[in-house]
């Protein structure tokens, strides 16, 4: 039972060495996210790619207006593309009220009151997280 117990645990600190060492950090490393996807000629083709450092990603995490920009691509995903319309019930008026507040919270956040524009955009959030899904 002992053996097996030190056998468990060699192979286990054996496997944490494997993985620090390959998560060294390098500063030029780059993240990549994005679409892709096979063709009919079986060649795999990047759509759509966005690649960045984890040096500018933090930074962008950083950012003043972080949460002003993350609130409005969140409301577009959910409300105003053709996959976010289909996916909920909507209430007569939701959508335009909605669009509003986003209008209205990202004037705000681009006149720099960035808290009264996050308010604003997490109103709307608020009404799309308390919509029905289809």
């Amino acid at each position: 039972m002992k053996m097996k117990i030190i056998i468990i645990i060699g192979a286990l600190l054996a496997l944490l060495t494997v993985n620090s060492s390959a998560n060294t950090k390098n500063e030029n490393n780059k993240v990549c996210t994005g679409f892709a996807k096979w063709t009919k000629e079986g060649e795999f083709k990047i759509i759509r790619s966005n690649c960045i450092t984890e040096k500018e990603y933090q930074a962008r995490l950083k950012a003043k207006d972080y949460l002003c920009t993350y609130y409005q691509k969140s409301i577009w995903k959910e409300s105003e593309r053709a996959y976010g319309k289909k996916q909920y019930k909507w209430a007569e008026g939701s959508l335009e009220k909605i669009k509003a507040l986003k209008d209205e919270g990202k004037s705000l956040c681009d006149a720099g009151k960035l808290k009264e524009g996050e308010a604003k955009l997490r109103e709307a959030i608020k009404i799309i997280s308390h919509t029905r899904m289809n």
